[in-house]
């Protein structure tokens, strides 16, 4: 990426606090009580993030409501997930207070998820000249990959990352470039979404085809060529196809706007962040945060904290 442009780091706030919930031992509460590991987890990673790509700016997207705009194409979207596990939709709150005492953005906008988001950021950000990271758990990210948009795939928090361009997406599905990505998804679904796919079609297979054909659109055009199962199961759910790649397609016009010009980061006071740190019982990372505005002890502090 151009040292000229100014970078900006859109995280996916649910795909890192679930990640960062799973990951931290559930032990850790704040002084009234209130569980804290998933919060102590998205921070830890939260401060990787900064030290590793020094963004000029961050914000965080979050999901807000039921999925609606994917739940009107496909009702049973998502619905086999059981509900989210107490301890952790209690620190949503509290992790949107502390963003707001970091004064990092907050973007959500009602039936919309948090993926739609970053999909609307990724292109606003490269209008404006941007270049933009997005940080996140999920593949179906991969298709917004661009020269100037690239995707932090968080594996295990974020000790384990790919840097996802759009030569290492090709790269790892075989022939699949970005754009490609939801035709894939149209053939392979996703189970962890609901999403049908073609039954019968995996991930190898799905990047066969279309590595074959070169879209899904061409795939369907050559379904009589297709020998066996397979070919039979394609004809007979051309329509689930279709349907999977536009439930698969991220959108690029959700409802949010952002002020690229007056957002920076860091841009917090020392004494606000200290209080919310203090109020959740997360102490240690306070000269962690302190360091960012020129304060004391970074570097100690960071050889205390649980590592991801």
């Amino acid at each position: 990426m151009s040292d000229k442009r100014r970078t900006f780091a859109v995280i996916d706030g649910n795909s890192l606090m679930h990640r960062a919930f799973h990951a931290v031992p559930p032990t850790m509460n704040a002084p009234d009580g209130r569980p804290t590991n998933a919060i102590f987890g998205f921070l830890n990673m939260f401060l990787k993030m900064i030290d590793a790509f020094n963004p000029d700016g961050v914000v965080v997207a979050f999901d807000k409501g039921k999925p609606r705009v994917r739940m009107e194409m496909l009702p049973q979207y998502k619905a086999q997930r059981p509900p989210m596990d107490p301890d952790l939709h209690a620190q949503f709150p509290m992790i949107k207070e502390l963003l707001g005492a970091l004064n990092v953005p907050i973007l959500q906008s009602e039936g919309w998820e948090g993926d739609d988001i970053l999909g609307t950021m990724a292109r606003l950000g490269e209008e404006a000249g941007c270049d933009m990271l997005l940080v996140t758990g999920d593949r179906d990210m991969y298709q917004l990959v661009t020269e100037h948009v690239n995707v932090v795939s968080t594996r295990k928090g974020l000790s384990d990352v790919a840097i996802m361009t759009p030569e290492s997406v090709d790269d790892l599905y075989h022939g699949i470039t970005p754009a490609l990505v939801p035709d894939f998804y149209g053939l392979k679904g996703d189970t962890s979404d609901n999403i049908p796919g073609v039954p019968g079609i995996g991930p190898k297979k799905a990047s066969a085809l279309i590595a074959q054909y070169g879209s899904l659109d061409e795939v369907i055009a050559h379904a009589d060529e297709v020998k066996g199962k397979m070919g039979e199961n394609l004809r007979a759910h051309i329509d689930d196809a279709l349907l999977s790649r536009k439930v698969a397609t991220i959108r690029t016009d959700a409802p949010v706007e952002l002020d690229f010009d007056e957002t920076s980061f860091p841009a917090f006071s020392a004494d606000e962040v200290s209080a919310a740190l203090g109020t959740l019982g997360i102490t240690a990372m306070q000269n962690r945060f302190l360091a960012l505005i020129g304060g004391e002890g970074g570097a100690a502090a960071a050889s205390s904290v649980f590592e991801i």
